[in-house]
């Protein structure tokens, strides 16, 4: 499931070996919507300082599912009255399954939480959507991590992906070794559950997606109940799309934000070669869709807000112009004083930088506030 760093714009290295960073969530076309602030449902954000302040916590104890940046796939259980929570470790290659960490979240501001993930802030969003870190294996640091209270799953019919199945945008990042680098590309997922990777041959970065694309991973999923997540099975490149054999490589889970699925590709290729991808629709963006303030995570395990409007998009003080589908629909070209490219969809945004400024993370994750 390797491919290529965008090799000329995204690129960048770290020395330490277990902080790696984001890449996939999707939002797909036909069962998507683009949801502005005012569409996105569950109440306000409510004050901050008691544990029922925010009106975005669940009813009663929920359990999420999701990843984060070193390819572990997770399960989080919240406890809305007392803000206890659990993180059970489903699969991984740094930690053991079933690997827990426990804390409990405190008010922040809004529906936004100090946590005992390592000083990782956890934000509550709308429509059973879950921000914020986990701490690091190694380090006193933490990585991004992202879950769902609802996700797509198709055990009553194995083969049919037909809800989920579109083309793609994808954006995050990949470890190999000690080094973590950006990555942007296309992808698709068929109707039987076969997909395929996509990035431009020139520049190893975002393409428009042709299944004849000479940079490319092919696979297919396999829905697994014993753990709530399809099995991601790689197939040799050279191949036709094919649901049988191949090796296990990681995980997808595709979660359901409103009526926009939203999957999340956790990699696993091996202790050294790990990462998250996240797929958006790749059709034209609309100015103003993704408008509203934003809390963010990002791959140094830092935390930092961001403000988008229409063209706009402020990070952590910071201001930068959008271009819209540059260089390819579905995708935003950010100059000014940082530049990068952004994927958008379902209130969430990744954004990984277009140099290799030292001050600029591999990855950064968004969750509108």
């Amino acid at each position: 499931m390797q491919m290529n760093s965008m090799q000329t714009q995204l690129r960048r290295s770290f020395a330490r070996p277990f902080a790696f960073t984001v890449m996939a969530a999707l939002a797909l076309p036909g069962c998507i919507d683009r949801d502005k602030p005012a569409d996105e449902g569950g109440g306000g954000d409510g004050g901050g300082g008691t544990p029922g302040a925010c009106s975005r916590l669940p009813p009663q104890s929920t359990t999420y599912k999701g990843g984060d940046t070193l390819g572990e796939e997770l399960s989080l259980t919240l406890n809305p009255s007392t803000l206890a929570y659990t993180l059970r470790v489903d699969a991984s290659l740094q930690r053991s399954a079933g690997t827990e960490l426990a804390g409990t979240l405190v008010a922040l501001d809004g529906c936004t939480y100090a946590s005992d993930e390592s000083g990782a802030v956890f934000t509550i969003g709308a429509n059973g959507v879950v921000h914020g870190g986990v701490r690091e294996v190694v380090g006193s640091g933490f990585v991004p991590m992202i879950a769902f209270a609802s996700q797509f799953e198709n055990s009553a019919d194995p083969t049919r992906f037909n809800d989920i199945a579109a083309i793609f945008n994808t954006i995050g990042a990949q470890t190999a070794g000690s080094v973590e680098s950006s990555y942007g590309g296309s992808g698709r997922i068929r109707n039987a559950g076969t997909f395929q990777l996509c990035q431009d041959a020139a520049n190893g970065g975002f393409m428009v997606y042709d299944a004849a694309c000479a940079q490319t991973a092919k696979g297919y999923l396999s829905y697994n109940g014993a753990h709530a997540a399809f099995d991601v099975y790689t197939t040799p490149a050279s191949g036709g799309a094919v649901t049988t054999g191949g090796t296990l490589s990681g995980s997808m889970i595709i979660g359901m934000v409103g009526s926009t699925a939203v999957p999340l590709q956790l990699i696993r290729e091996s202790a050294s070669r790990y990462g998250l991808l996240l797929y958006t629709a790749q059709s034209a963006l609309v100015a103003g869709d993704a408008d509203g303030s934003y809390t963010s995570v990002d791959s140094d395990g830092i935390n930092g807000t961001a403000t988008w409007s229409g063209t706009s998009l402020n990070r952590n003080g910071a201001a930068a112009t959008l271009s819209y589908d540059s260089p390819v629909s579905g995708v935003a070209q950010a100059t000014g004083a940082f530049t990068g490219y952004l994927l958008q969809g379902a209130g969430l945004y990744g954004f990984v930088p277009g140099t290799t400024a030292a001050a600029q993370p591999s990855f950064e994750l968004g969750l509108r506030q």
